[in-house]
């Protein structure tokens, strides 16, 4: 693995941490809490003024650099001086240098505003806030969208305040959005939440945090039929629109116009689960923010991006994130800066890329007086580019401090200690054994019997099924790894009723062995995929010893691990020891017979229950499309 640290003497420490009550107080962190929040504000915007009049140096100066000006779309040769951790000025500002003040010569470079992933999420990511925010300086991003839902089905809202406070520790600065997914989960297809999900009472306190912008992405199931209608959460979208926040939503394949209608009135302003160029264009004409997403889970700049490089749509409208990424993603290819360089790939201009992804969610967050662009009283948050169309990063600062130089990080940011609240999520109390997972054949059947069987695939979150002829041995259904179709299932860690749903999945290529996850979407279980019931069972034993996280299990023998100890979902494990367990990971998934390009989402998603089609869940097979729910049978009725 490259080595991303340079020397820690180069940079200060990020901050300490002290606990009270099991939640992270950081002096960083409160300092951007005051910033952010407005408390003291008329000392740090004194302090610019006086830089700007000329009454005090600069701490640090930046010259020879091209200013990358997101609000008029041009490009300007032009100095920076920086205030503490604002820009004090723009333009020549050779006169507030002073004897002390920090020179930093740009060399031609394009100065580009610090990047904001307008949708994404840290817990898909299995690291923990620390070593998430490391990744998102050495790409660039020093702003995030997230409301941490993930971590609050397992934990309640004390797990997203704990990781946000994480978060707020490091350079990067988040803008919380109230999870309501972690409220609704799958209670629209009539499965119970979570033992520890938020109340609307929680959710609506969250609302009155001071880094809170708007609320996380919001489903139609719950607001727009009537006989399902959730007022309460109605309740807790106007409250927010009244408060001056965004609504973000979530909705694939919405193509009747009645539901998306009704869908904007009652107040979403943003989709990232547009995947063609009808839904682009008609949502955005009804009057939806368009997030496109380019990630390791959905990579959809290709099919959206037409709608305004060939059809002329104004790209004001529109927005690039992430929303979902697995950690050697994250490293390797990028986040917003990979998705810049995918929409130059596809026929954008860089100017409009780089908007999209700093202005525009700036604007659309309603914090541009703090950052999404280069200008007095931002943040310095300034990503230094060789070129624009290759975007390739040289430094990275972030609150007027260089963080990243060279592609490399200056300094390590250091792990806080971790709450035992946040460990010990596995909610099971016996041992599982293979018989746990065997498939009875119906009564009276052959050799054979015909299954409906999931397919999972690369660059598709949908779930098709397909059905199969499999061999009945004593009775049991077997999977046919040689014909590449495992065995699946989902175990509940998360209600204690110690529930199995088994079915049959084609897609992961398992041969031998047996890979899993505690990581799925409004789940949260236990999700493995194998070549026999006897790995299967270990496997299930060892994902429960080592408190969740990823597996690779041959034989009964352990040949990976991810460990993911954090509400069975983020690791606590420091940057490098993460990265090296993570490519261990894959390694082993390789050679055990899975070719697919991230299959840590596919295993995630496959318990989707929301997105068409065929599922796995704690009851089995399960079918979903637009309009309906059920669970679904497994052996198909060939009189049928």
């Amino acid at each position: 693995m490259a080595d991303h640290c340079l020397s820690p003497e180069r940079a200060g420490s990020p901050g300490s941490a002290a606990r009270v009550d099991g939640v992270l107080n950081y002096d960083y962190g409160a300092a951007r809490h005051r910033a952010i929040s407005g408390e003291n504000m008329e000392l740090q915007r004194e302090a610019l003024i006086d830089v700007a009049m000329g009454y005090e140096p600069a701490d640090t100066i930046i010259t020879g650099g091209r200013v990358v000006n997101v609000h008029t779309g041009t490009i300007k040769a032009e100095g920076i001086a920086i205030k503490g951790e604002r820009i004090a000025a723009v333009g020549d500002v050779a006169y507030a240098a002073g004897d002390d003040t920090e020179v930093i010569e740009a060399e031609g470079r394009f100065l580009v505003p610090g990047l904001i992933d307008p949708h994404c999420h840290q817990w898909h990511t299995y690291a923990n806030s620390t070593v998430f925010a490391a990744c998102r300086l050495l790409h660039g991003s020093t702003t995030i969208v997230d409301g941490f839902y993930g971590h609050a089905i397992v934990n309640g809202m004390r797990a997203s305040r704990f990781f946000l406070d994480e978060l707020l520790a490091t350079p990067v600065k988040p803008i919380f959005v109230t999870p309501t997914m972690c409220y609704t989960q799958n209670r629209g297809i009539g499965f119970p939440a979570s033992p520890n999900a938020p109340s609307i009472e929680d959710l609506r306190d969250s609302l009155t945090w001071p880094e809170t912008k708007g609320i996380e992405e919001i489903s139609p199931e719950l607001m727009l039929y009537q006989n399902q209608r959730d007022r309460a959460l109605l309740s807790l979208m106007e409250e927010a629109l009244d408060m001056g926040k965004v609504i973000q939503g979530h909705s694939a394949g919405m193509t009747d116009e009645k539901i998306t209608n009704a869908w904007v009135a009652s107040g979403i302003m943003h989709n990232h689960e547009i995947v063609n160029a009808s839904e682009t264009r008609r949502q955005a004409e009804l009057g939806i923010w368009i997030v496109i997403r380019e990630g390791s889970a959905c990579k959809d700049i290709e099919a959206c991006l037409p709608v305004i490089t060939e059809e002329g749509y104004h790209a004001r409208a529109f927005q690039l994130c992430t929303d979902v990424i697995t950690p050697d993603w994250m490293l390797e290819r990028g986040q917003m800066d990979n998705a810049i360089r995918v929409a130059v790939q596809n026929g954008m201009e860089p100017m409009t890329a780089i908007q999209m992804s700093t202005i525009q969610p700036a604007e659309f967050y309603r914090v541009n007086h703090d950052m999404g662009m280069i200008a007095a009283g931002r943040f310095a948050d300034i990503v230094f580019v060789d070129t624009l169309e290759g975007f390739e990063i040289d430094r990275v600062m972030a609150n007027g401090k260089i963080w990243v130089e060279g592609g490399k990080l200056i300094a390590p940011l250091e792990n806080p200690d971790y709450p035992d609240w946040l460990y010990g999520t596995m909610n099971i109390d016996r041992v599982l054994r293979p018989e746990d997972f065997r498939i009875e054949a119906p009564a009276g059947a052959g050799d054979t019997v015909k299954v409906q069987c999931i397919n999972t695939r690369d660059g598709s979150l949908e779930t098709p099924g397909s059905v199969e002829t499999l061999r009945v041995v004593d009775g049991f259904v077997e999977a046919d790894p040689e014909k590449g179709i495992n065995k699946i299932c989902m175990i509940d860690r998360i209600m204690g009723t110690g529930e199995v749903g088994v079915a049959f999945v084609k897609g992961f290529g398992i041969k031998e062995g047996c890979i899993g996850t505690t990581a799925n979407v409004f789940n949260q279980n236990i999700v493995l995929v194998s070549a026999s019931d006897e790995d299967m069972a270990a496997a299930a034993n060892e994902t429960i010893k080592m408190d969740g996280g990823f597996i690779a299990l041959r034989n009964g023998r352990v040949e990976a691990s991810l460990p993911t100890p954090l509400n069975g979902l983020a690791s606590d494990l420091p940057f490098d020891e993460l990265f090296e367990r993570q490519y261990k990971l894959i390694g082993a998934w390789r050679d055990m017979g899975c070719e697919l390009e991230t299959p840590q989402m596919n295993l995630e998603f496959v318990s989707l229950v929301t997105i068409p089609y065929y599922r796995i869940s704690t009851k089995g097979l399960a079918y979903m499309t637009q309009d309906r729910f059920e669970l679904a049978e497994l052996f198909v009725d060939e009189a049928a």
